[in-house]
């Protein structure tokens, strides 16, 4: 394990350029301790030009970014430049041709698509929550490896499940879910802002959710991860919020609890990410509140903490049986904040070198 403090900065490139996540990801490295930007690639309409000239869609003012012009994705393979760690937010089918290559060729791929999130030799991971999954890059031989974050819904329900798992044990959860236009990327959140319409239903979101979670709260094996043993009900459905996913989640706890202390463990639960003070580490992966939608944020680009933290509510405890809301900011959280912390979590663990 590597002190904080002796962290060397790191030159970093970005698969993406002008989406939702990939500004997330540009507003959090703009000002990292430990990052250096030096590299961003973008599809044929941004390749070519400034990072800081294409449209900014984010509701905070664009950072201070760094003077790179946007490279063409097709160059990636055959002109790796001075950079070791690759952040990717890029589409299913885009990563699958890209990401594992690049992790061939020596890079480590911290990715927020989807499309390796199950393959027995990618980790899946949220760093305050499965931590040791990670570690199973320990034994490898290559220089590269891919690691993923998760979907972004199942994080606000995973999160403060996770305390209960482990100290009482659970029997079966229902989730339902009521996700931003955000999470359906900048076109559905664009055509929401011109006409007022979304589509309620998001094929495929169920199916994914769950394994996801069974995957978190499973158990690290040398060939892969063996998935928890609990049934996981999952609806979805998209909402007219613009950004914030929120979770509605019951579950059956396997021995009837108070709610004092079903409370009180999950308001102690800390992890790895807290332990080792990483930048992005919220100082508790959730908090209690008693309203669930924060009023602002601050400043991603000023504050790595910021929209780090689930916030849960309305924590209903009787007999066996737990509620709770949770909300997480989808696109920090969830997706580009969430895979800076891997990566974070990754350097301070010694699986990158010195």
């Amino acid at each position: 394990m590597m002190s904080r403090h002796d962290m060397r900065v790191r030159k970093v490139a970005l698969l993406g350029a002008s989406g939702l996540v990939a500004q997330r990801f540009q507003q959090r490295l703009c000002n990292h301790p430990w990052f250096e930007l030096v590299a961003v690639y973008g599809s044929p309409r941004t390749a070519g030009r400034k990072l800081a000239d294409l449209p900014w869609h984010l509701p905070e003012t664009r950072p201070n970014l760094p003077s790179v012009i946007v490279e063409s994705m097709d160059s990636i393979l055959t002109d790796v430049k001075d950079f070791e760690i690759v952040f990717s937010a890029l589409p299913s089918e885009i990563a699958r041709e890209l990401e594992k290559p690049l992790a061939a060729q020596g890079c480590y791929v911290f990715s927020n698509a989807s499309t390796h999130r199950m393959d027995d030799d990618v980790p899946l991971v949220i760093a305050d929550l499965n931590p040791h999954h990670l570690l199973s890059l320990r034994n490898r031989t290559e220089t590269g490896f891919v690691a993923c974050s998760t979907n972004c819904t199942i994080v606000p329900a995973a999160l403060p499940l996770k305390p209960l798992w482990d100290f009482i044990g659970l029997d079966d959860v229902k989730i339902s879910t009521e996700q931003s236009l955000s999470g359906g990327g900048i076109e559905l959140l664009k055509t929401f802002q011109k006409t007022g319409e979304y589509p309620i239903d998001i094929p495929g979101e169920a199916e994914k959710m769950q394994e996801e979670c069974l995957s978190l709260l499973g158990r690290a094996q040398s060939e892969g991860v063996r998935l928890a043993n609990l049934p996981v009900d999952i609806s979805v459905k998209r909402v007219s919020r613009e950004y914030g996913h929120i979770v509605k989640v019951t579950a059956t706890l396997h021995f009837e609890k108070e709610k004092e202390e079903v409370i009180e463990w999950m308001q102690n639960y800390r992890s790895r990410a807290q332990a080792l003070k990483l930048p992005s580490a919220p100082q508790y992966p959730f908090v209690f509140v008693e309203q669930l939608i924060p009023e602002s944020l601050p400043n991603p680009a000023i504050d790595l903490k910021a929209g780090m933290v689930v916030r849960v509510s309305n924590v209903v405890v009787s007999g066996t049986s737990i509620t709770f809301n949770a909300w997480s900011e989808n696109t920090i959280r969830g997706a580009a904040g969430g895979t800076v912390l891997l990566a974070e979590l990754a350097i301070a663990e010694g699986l990158l070198g010195e």
